[in-house]
């Protein structure tokens, strides 16, 4: 859709898993007239509309089976989902994660879109004590809400805390038969809202580490325009360049390094053995002089004798009016000039 490749993160899917794990292990206990239990029961739970639940329990083909029976029972579903402004955060924020095969091109991922969930919780019990015991196991852990961890993204291993809130409790007696002979059934009624989210599409397009935007000199030959140069900031590179000393063994291409006193770990992008120049990728930290840097595989060991210290200059773009002598009473239009800088990491 809008030329995205289909995606599907199950988020809805682990809303409902979540919202039914929730109420999957409630139990009812039976006791004698001298406090003595009689029995446990674990009530079953099944995903289905209220309405028809109900007719199944109900229905009898052979005629002999009762209501009492099939009960204590639990049934939930969703009802609806809707658009929450309330939550809504800037469009442009991103989840981002290392893209190991191609590091200067993470992975990314919008924030999520806020959007609550409701749904609906039916108890069926025979008697009012069974009912009573199940509702005050829900309603003491609902003050209104209920906070629970979920992974949603598993792309970007993206998780969140999820709020369950309990909106509404009610109350509704049936009776099976005649009111005089027949049995009763009580059901409850619990209305939720889970506040969750919903994710777009997984991108791997690169993105600019920083702008700087400066106006034009005014001293220059020409009048008017700006330029704009971009650079990689030094602390967040993709790749990092060092030149070492002091070692023997040569590192290898895609070898894990450390470096002992600060914890700072990454992997060999390249190594040239005439310079003596390390080239490190996915790196936990920005390595400095007198680092000492061990390579996991090989037993390397180099101290680090120089880094890079400034940034690079990948990009010059200039903007000029045409013509030149353009004036802001003037009708003109615009004349962009793009110089590229060798990668010099």
């Amino acid at each position: 859709m809008l030329g995205h490749r289909p995606f599907y993160h199950r988020t809805i899917r682990k809303y409902v898993t979540l919202f039914g794990a929730l109420f999957n292990d409630i139990y009812i206990v039976r006791e004698t007239t001298d406090a003595t239990k009689k029995e446990r029961i674990k009530i079953p739970l099944n995903y289905a509309p209220k309405e028809k639940f109900i007719t199944r329990l109900k229905s009898d083909p052979s005629l002999t089976k009762s209501i009492q029976t099939t009960l204590p029972r639990m049934s939930f579903e969703m009802l609806s989902m809707t658009y929450d402004m309330s939550r809504k955060q800037q469009s442009t924020i991103r989840h981002t994660a290392p893209n190991l095969i191609t590091p200067s091109a993470p992975y990314s991922q919008y924030i999520g879109i806020p959007y609550n969930f409701d749904f609906g919780l039916n108890l069926y019990v025979r008697n009012i004590e069974d009912g009573a015991q199940v509702v005050e196991q829900i309603l003491a852990f609902f003050m209104p809400d209920y906070t629970i961890k979920a992974q949603l993204s598993d792309e970007l291993d993206i998780v969140k805390n999820v709020p369950i809130v309990l909106t509404s409790v009610s109350e509704n007696n049936q009776y099976d038969g005649t009111f005089e002979d027949g049995t009763r059934m009580i059901s409850w009624d619990f209305q939720f809202t889970i506040r969750g989210y919903i994710f777009g599409p997984v991108s791997t397009s690169s993105i600019i580490m920083g702008v700087s935007a400066n106006t034009a000199d005014p001293n220059a030959n020409v009048t008017g325009g700006i330029y704009v140069n971009l650079y990689q900031d030094v602390n967040n590179k993709p790749v990092q360049k060092v030149i070492v000393t002091g070692g023997t063994i040569e590192f290898r291409e895609t070898e894990r390094i450390r470096e002992a006193n600060t914890g700072i770990t990454g992997y060999v992008y390249a190594w040239t053995n005439t310079s003596n120049a390390l080239y490190l990728t996915q790196t936990s930290g920005v390595l400095k002089a007198n680092d000492h840097v061990w390579g996991v595989d090989t037993g390397a060991h180099w101290r680090v004798l120089s880094t890079e210290t400034v940034n690079l200059r990948t990009s010059e773009i200039r903007i000029y009016q045409n013509p030149i002598t353009a004036n802001a009473d003037s009708d003109y239009g615009y004349s962009t000039y793009i110089t590229e800088y060798p990668n010099t990491l």
